[in-house]
C-alpha cells in the first residue's frame, strides 16, 4: 500500500526459545516486482538498500540497512573534465532481485550502459554497479569532440563499498613543474629571437586546441632560495609583448616569487591583452618592492597582473606585500592586489592579508590603490570578488577596499569587503569613482564612506552593510545573498559566465568560495576503496 509494506498484525514473540531471520529491502516496489525493467527505469541501476540478519527470541529488532550494490566513482582530471561532454559505463546487467533473500540475479550474457551527460563541478561521476566477481567494466568518454575508451582491470566488486578510479590522459603532460620551468617559460614567452631555453620550448609548457594555446602549472612552486636572476615577467606593456594566450594555474600556488618592475608594469604577469586569460592561479607570501632602482611602473603595479585588458578568473593573492618608495614620476602607478590597471574582467578572485603601502616620505605622488585593482576603467568588470583583512596605505592618493579608482563605465558587482585598513581619501569600495556602477555589494564598516570621492555619474544599487554575524538587516547571511545574485541576476546580465558559488565563511569571513577547481593531469588509472555507508 502506497509503496510501503505494512503488517496486518503487530509483531510479538510467540516462542522465546528460538531465533528469527529477517530480510528486508528498500525502496518497496509495487508487488515486490524487482525486475530489470523497474531496476533501470531511470537509465541507471537504482540504489537498493537491504538488511539480512538473525535475532534471538525476546530481543528488540533493529534493522541496519546496507547498500545491496557497489558504487563506482570515476574522477576525471585535466582535459577529460575541462572539456567534458559525456561518459558511459558498461557492465553486467541485473535481471532481478529476490526480495525474500536479497539475492541478485544477473542477466544471461547481458550488459547495461549508463550515460552521464551533465558536467560535475567536482569531476566525480558515480555509477551504481552490481557486486560481481571478476567483473569487466568498459568506459567511453567524449571530451572536446574526442572519444576516449578504456577498460578497468578485472576486479571483484563487493556490495556496500565504493570504488574510486582516477582517470587522466597518459601521454606526457605539458606544463610547468619547477621553478626552473617557470624561469624558462618567462624567457620564452617574451622572446621572438629564440625558441629554446636550456633545452625547453614553449611546447613543453602548453598545448594548442582549436587555435587557443593554454599553458599549465602542474605543481605548487616555492621560489625561496632559487636563483631568479633570469626570471622575467610574463608579458610587457610598453614593448607591446602583452600575454595573449591562456594560463591555467589549476589551483596551484606560487610562493615567494620575486616580482620586479620592467617596461612599464609590475606583476607576475606584466601585461595581459584582450585575448589573454589568467585563471586558477594563487600567489602567496610574495613581495613587490619599488625603489629608486626600479624601472617604470607607470602602466600598473600588482602582485598578479600589472595591466589587464583580458580576463582574470578564479585567482587569489594571500599574505603578500607591495612596498613602494617611488623616486621618479614613472614609478607612480595604479596599484592593486589582482591588477594594477584593469580595463578587462576580474571575476571569482580575492585578496586577503595583503599590504599595499607607499612610503609617506616619498616626494612622488602615487596613483590610486585598491585591494583588487588600482584602477578599473573603460567598462572594466570586477564581479563576484572579495577583499579582506588588507592594509592599503597609499600616501596622498585614493584608496579603496576593492579599487582605488573606478571610472568610464566600470562595474563592481556582487563583491564584499571585510576589515580593510585605509588612509587619506578612502572608500570601502573605491577611493574615487565617476560614471561607474556599484551593484549588489556588501560592507562591514559604516564609519568609512562607500566611495571616498564621489564624482558625477555613478549608479549605486542594492549595496548594504552587514552585521558582526555576517547578516544583513533582514538576517540573511551574506553568502546566501551573494549566491542569490548568481542565481537570479547574473544569468540575465552575464549569460554563460562561470561565477563561482559561495559558502559560509565561519567566524572569520562573511563568505568564501566553494572549491570547484580541477586538477590537470593525464589518462592514468589508480584505485582507492573505502566503505560506502
Amino acid at each position: 500500500m502506497d509503496n510501503q509494506w505494512k503488517a496486518e498484525n503487530e509483531f510479538s514473540w510467540s516462542d522465546l526459545t528460538g531465533k528469527t531471520n529477517v530480510t528486508a529491502v528498500y525502496p518497496v516496489y509495487p508487488d515486490l516486482d524487482y525486475v530489470q525493467e523497474n531496476l533501470y527505469k531511470n537509465n541507471s541501476l537504482e540504489d537498493i538498500l537491504y538488511v539480512k540478519d538473525e535475532f534471538p527470541a525476546g530481543n528488540s529488532i533493529h534493522l541496519q540497512f546496507k547498500h545491496l550494490f557497489s558504487l563506482l566513482t570515476l574522477h576525471l582530471e585535466g582535459n577529460l573534465q575541462t572539456y567534458f561532454q559525456k561518459i558511459e559505463v558498461t557492465c553486467p546487467a541485473v535481471s532481478s532481485i529476490i526480495p525474500k533473500s536479497a539475492e541478485i540475479v544477473l542477466a544471461d550474457n547481458g550488459t547495461h550502459t549508463t550515460t552521464i551527460a551533465q558536467v560535475s563541478p567536482s569531476g566525480n561521476y558515480s555509477f551504481i554497479v552490481p557486486p560481481v566477481g571478476n567483473m569487466v567494466i568498459a568506459i567511453n568518454m567524449v571530451t572536446n569532440g574526442k572519444k576516449y575508451t578504456t577498460q578497468l582491470e578485472t576486479k571483484s566488486f563487493t556490495g556496500n563499498k565504493e570504488y574510486t578510479y582516477h582517470l587522466k590522459i597518459s601521454e606526457k603532460t605539458p606544463g610547468i613543474m619547477t621553478a626552473e620551468d617557470w624561469i624558462a617559460f618567462s624567457q620564452l614567452i617574451n622572446s621572438n629571437t629564440f625558441t629554446q631555453y636550456k633545452g625547453k620550448t614553449l611546447d613543453d609548457f602548453g598545448e594548442t586546441m582549436n587555435g587557443i594555446t593554454t599553458y599549465y602549472l602542474l605543481n605548487d612552486i616555492d621560489f625561496k632560495d632559487v636563483d631568479c636572476t633570469e626570471l622575467k615577467q610574463i608579458g610587457y606593456a610598453q614593448t607591446n609583448y602583452y600575454f595573449s594566450q591562456t594560463f591555467d594555474g589549476q589551483n596551484h600556488t606560487l610562493y615567494n616569487i620575486p616580482i620586479n618592475s620592467s617596461n612599464g608594469t609590475t606583476g607576475v604577469f606584466g601585461a595581459v591583452n584582450i585575448t589573454g586569460i589568467v585563471k586558477n592561479l594563487h600567489i602567496e607570501s610574495s613581495k613587490v618592492s619599488i625603489t629608486s632602482k626600479s624601472k617604470s611602473t607607470a602602466e600598473g603595479t600588482s602582485i598578479l597582473v600589472g595591466r589587464n585588458k583580458g580576463k582574470i578568473l578564479n585567482c587569489c593573492v594571500k599574505e603578500c606585500q607591495i612596498a613602494a618608495n617611488p623616486t621618479k614620476t614613472n614609478q607612480s602607478a595604479n596599484t592593486g592586489g589582482i591588477a594594477g590597471t584593469s580595463t578587462g574582467e576580474i571575476t571569482n578572485c580575492y585578496v586577503t592579508n595583503t599590504q599595499i603601502i607607499y612610503d609617506a616620505n616619498s616626494k612622488i605622488k602615487a596613483g590610486p590603490a585598491g585591494g583588487i585593482a588600482g584602477s578599473s576603467q573603460a567598462q572594466g568588470l570586477i564581479a563576484n570578488c572579495y577583499s579582506a583583512n588588507n592594509i592599503i596605505k597609499n600616501r596622498e592618493s585614493y584608496n579603496g577596499g576593492i579599487c582605488g579608482k573606478a571610472s568610464d563605465g566600470a562595474h563592481i558587482e556582487n563583491c564584499y569587503v571585510y576589515n580593510i585598513d585605509l588612509i587619506t581619501t578612502k572608500g570601502l569600495f573605491a577611493g574615487i569613482a565617476a560614471n561607474s556602477f556599484f551593484i549588489h555589494n556588501y560592507y562591514d564598516n559604516a564609519k568609512i564612506t562607500f566611495i571616498g570621492k564621489n564624482d558625477d555619474g555613478n549608479q549605486l544599487s542594492k549595496n548594504a552593510q552587514y552585521t558582526g554575524t555576517f547578516m544583513n538587516k533582514e538576517d540573511i547571511s551574506i553568502y546566501r545573498l551573494l549566491n542569490q545574485w548568481i542565481d537570479e541576476t547574473a544569468p540575465t546580465l552575464y549569460p554563460g559566465y562561470p561565477f563561482t558559488r559561495w559558502t559560509d565563511g565561519g567566524e572569520n569571513l562573511p563568505a568564501v568560495f566553494r572549491d570547484s577547481v580541477q586538477i590537470k593531469s593525464r589518462f592514468l588509472i589508480s584505485l582507492k576503496k573505502r566503505l560506502f555507508i
